[in-house]
C-alpha cells in the first residue's frame, strides 16, 4: 500500500484520456469522504488523512445526511498546487447496506431541470436533492467566486453510491449556470446506473471528462439491470418501460490490479466487450479499488498501510 501511495504523483489533467495516477488519487479522496463531518475537518481519520497528505488534499467543507443509520457525507477539498477542487462523496460501506441501496429503486422525472425526457432513479436522485443539493451548491457558487479560484478545475468523485452522487452534483451545478463545463471532471468507483439515456447524454454534453471505474465483478455497476440488447450491450430507448437504465461512457475495466485496465467505449456506455461480459456478481470486488477498502480506510490506523 505504501508503494501505491507513492505512486500517486500528480500530474496535469489531460483532456479526454484517462489518468490513472489521478484516478488512483481520487479513490483517497473518496475513501477520505467518508470520514464523519466533524473528524475530517479537524484531519482526524487517520490513515485516510495519512494518504491525502500524499496528495496535498485540504478539506474545507463537510456536510452529513444526518441518517444515523446510514449516514452519507459530502466532503469539498482543494488541491492548490493542481489548482483542483475536489467534491467527494461517500457511499457503500457493507452488504446490508448495499443492499438497501440497490432494492429501493424507483423512477422519476429529473425536475430540478427539466428537459427532453430525463428520467433518474430515485434513491440516488433523492439523497442528492433533499440530503445536500442547497448547501453543494451555496458552498460551491461562493468558493467558485473566489478570484483565487478562477482557473481551478473541478473534479467530483465518489464510490459506489457516492458515484452516483457526484454525476447528481456534477451535472447540477453546470446546469445551473455555477460551474463552466470545461473545467469539470468526474471520476467514480463502482457506481450504479443512474438513470435513463437521455439524462446520461445531458450529463456527457456537459462535463470536459467523465471515467467510470470498475473492479473486475463488481456487482454494484451491473445494477439496476439494463434491458440487454445481445447486438449493444443495453437497450438506449424504449415505450414500455419508463427508464431503461443506462450508464455513461468511458468505462475503465480492471480485471487484475493496478496497471492492467482496459478503456472501453468512449462513445456507448454499455460496452458488451467491458463489465456486461463479468459475472458482476462480487461484494469483495466491490469494496476494494487498488487495494484500497474504500469505505472502511479512513479507520484504519496509519501503520496499517
Amino acid at each position: 500500500m505504501k508503494n501505491l501511495i507513492l505512486l500517486s504523483v500528480i500530474v496535469g489533467l489531460s483532456h479526454c484520456i484517462y489518468d490513472e495516477e489521478l484516478a488512483v488519487d481520487m479513490v483517497y479522496a473518496s475513501a477520505l469522504s467518508y470520514c464523519p463531518s466533524h473528524k475530517v475537518m479537524s484531519r482526524g481519520c487517520k490513515a485516510a488523512t495519512v494518504a491525502t497528505e500524499n496528495i496535498d488534499l485540504i478539506p474545507f467543507f463537510s456536510k452529513s445526511n444526518n441518517n444515523s443509520l446510514t449516514p452519507i457525507y459530502m466532503t469539498l477539498m482543494k488541491r492548490e498546487s493542481q489548482k483542483q477542487i475536489i467534491v467527494g462523496f461517500s457511499g457503500t460501506k457493507g452488504g446490508d447496506e448495499l443492499l438497501d441501496e440497490v432494492t429501493h429503486i424507483f423512477p422519476k422525472e429529473y425536475d430540478i431541470h427539466k428537459d427532453r425526457g430525463m428520467k433518474v432513479f430515485g434513491f440516488f436522485y433523492d439523497h442528492y436533492k433533499e440530503d445536500f443539493r442547497n448547501d453543494f451548491l451555496k458552498q460551491i457558487s461562493d468558493t467558485m467566486n473566489k478570484d483565487e479560484y478562477e482557473n481551478y478545475d473541478v473534479i467530483f468523485t465518489g464510490h459506489s453510491l457516492g458515484g452516483a452522487l457526484a454525476m447528481h452534483a456534477a451535472a447540477d451545478a453546470i446546469l445551473s449556470g455555477l460551474l463552466k463545463n470545461n473545467y469539470v471532471y468526474v471520476y467514480t468507483f463502482g457506481q450504479p446506473r443512474v438513470g435513463n439515456a437521455e439524462f446520461i447524454d445531458e450529463f456527457l454534453s456537459n462535463v470536459n471528462g467523465f471515467y467510470r471505474v470498475i473492479h473486475n465483478n463488481d456487482i454494484v455497476p451491473h445494477l439496476p439491470p439494463c434491458i440487454p440488447d445481445f447486438n449493444e450491450g443495453c437497450i438506449r430507448h424504449g415505450f414500455l418501460i419508463p427508464v431503461f437504465p443506462y450508464h455513461a461512457a468511458t468505462e475503465v475495466l480492471y480485471e487484475q490490479g493496478f496497471g492492467s485496465y482496459k478503456v472501453c467505449s468512449t462513445f456507448e456506455g454499455e460496452d458488451k466487450t467491458c463489465s456486461l461480459s463479468k459475472s458482476g456478481n462480487s461484494i469483495p470486488d466491490h469494496l476494494t479499488y487498488f487495494g484500497v477498502k474504500v469505505g472502511k480506510f479512513h479507520t484504519y490506523e496509519p501503520q496499517e498501510i
